[in-house]
């Protein structure tokens, strides 16, 4: 059931609501990582944790889009997408919970050993099932030019709590997996729990009403939406596992990296409020595009400049740049499908963004052993990818909105 709520452009108790449920995602998935080969090489399974990733993100190419549009289908039946979250975030915490007791109770010298990275496997499905639905709410709680405000604060949560795993993974493998497994497990139901106690199905009483005209999709938008996540996804994934890294500590010597990223992870999420502010006065697409342009210039600079202060001063652009691109790539896909498509909208970015991250370690075995160099053209050439698919976009509304005025 629609609830409209009047004279507000963002309904930002519903938009705390799915950022909380954002942080959950990010601390268990964080919490995962860092266990992962641990609980493998207990069970025999050592050096898995590689291709067991691979799997997990090849998997989520289809589950992401698949969730989303299964919950489009289910908020155009039911007048709500939250019977999918809740369910899939109840399964997920069951099996975020069973992961520990079976590396606990379980036989690693026993066939059924094989039952470990199966629940691994389950447990990501899982996850991926609610991701998408819970994130396209978003599309509800504010209007499209407000979008980037809101996408501003999930990315603000989740940033804060992805700072903490360069400083604070040691620490969380000192807790043991059943103490660690149990508090993400809790987290996730507690953030679920949260979002239902604020009105989930509430919209902001700016936005058109759904119309049964929007059923069709064209596909040249979802293959733009899908390209623009592949492409962001090579490109986050060069800059933060060899760009910055080698930068760090090439450039700034006598300070733990480990420490530097977590810094810069940090002012990543607190500078996407800034990127929000802007992107609603300039127009998301706009600071989008300024952020796909001038993040590879500023990747190139790092790399290739020996001077200390022109590096200094391109990572601290290149937080900016780059939070322009982590706020505007949600609204962007959010503005190329229908409203009533969001789900299937969002899920195909994921799925996207899955897709890049599964090629990307398919041909890059060995990361580190690529030069910076390489790696930085490479990331640049992704995010100016991403960067046409912008401007294709941008063209595609246009001429549709032609097409509409002139029928």
């Amino acid at each position: 059931m629609k609830n409209s709520q009047p004279q507000s452009l963002i309904l930002w108790r519903q938009v705390g609501g799915v950022a909380a449920l954002q942080g959950a995602i990010t601390l268990t998935w964080m919490l995962y990582r860092l266990y992962l080969p641990q609980l493998l090489a207990g069970f025999g399974f050592a050096g898995f944790d590689r291709g067991i990733t691979i799997l997990e993100d090849t998997l989520a190419i289809a589950i992401e889009p698949f969730a989303g549009w299964l919950s489009d289908k289910q908020r155009h039946w039911m007048g709500t997408r939250f019977p999918l979250i809740v369910v899939a975030t109840i399964v997920s915490s069951v099996l975020f919970i069973a992961i520990p007791t079976i590396f606990i109770f379980g036989n690693p010298v026993s066939p059924l050993r094989w039952i470990l990275p199966v629940v691994l496997v389950a447990w990501s499905i899982a996850m991926a099932m609610f991701r998408s639905p819970a994130v396209s709410l978003l599309g509800k709680y504010a209007t499209q030019t407000e979008l980037p405000q809101a996408m501003s604060f999930l990315v603000l949560v989740g940033g804060l709590v992805g700072a903490t795993r360069p400083v604070a993974g040691e620490f969380i493998l000192s807790l043991g997996p059943v103490f660690t497994f149990g508090i993400g497990s809790f987290v996730l139901l507690g953030a679920v729990a949260f979002l239902r106690s604020v009105n989930p199905d509430a919209v902001v009483s700016e936005l058109p009403p759904d119309t049964a005209i929007s059923e069709q999709v064209a596909i040249a938008p979802l293959a733009l939406i899908a390209l623009t996540g592949m492409s962001v996804a090579w490109g986050s994934r060069a800059m933060g596992e060899r760009i910055l890294p080698h930068v760090f500590q090439t450039q700034i010597v006598g300070v733990d990296p480990k420490l530097l990223m977590a810094g810069f992870t940090f002012a990543l999420a607190v500078t996407s409020l800034l990127a929000g502010v802007i992107a609603v006065r300039l127009g998301n697409q706009r600071t989008l595009l300024g952020g796909l342009v001038a993040t590879p210039i500023l990747l190139l600079v790092m790399v290739f400049s020996q001077s200390f202060a022109i590096v200094f001063v391109a990572v601290l652009a290149v937080i900016f740049t780059n939070s322009l691109i982590t706020i505007g790539t949600i609204p962007f896909a959010l503005s190329m499908v229908p409203g009533r498509r969001g789900g299937f909208g969002v899920g195909l970015y994921f799925g996207g963004f899955s897709l890049g991250m599964t090629l990307y370690s398919v041909l890059f075995v060995a990361p580190l052993a690529v030069p910076a160099v390489t790696t930085a053209i490479v990331g640049a050439i992704a995010f100016l990818v991403a960067a046409i698919c912008v401007v294709m976009g941008d063209r595609l509304k246009l001429t549709s909105s032609t097409t509409i005025k002139n029928l």
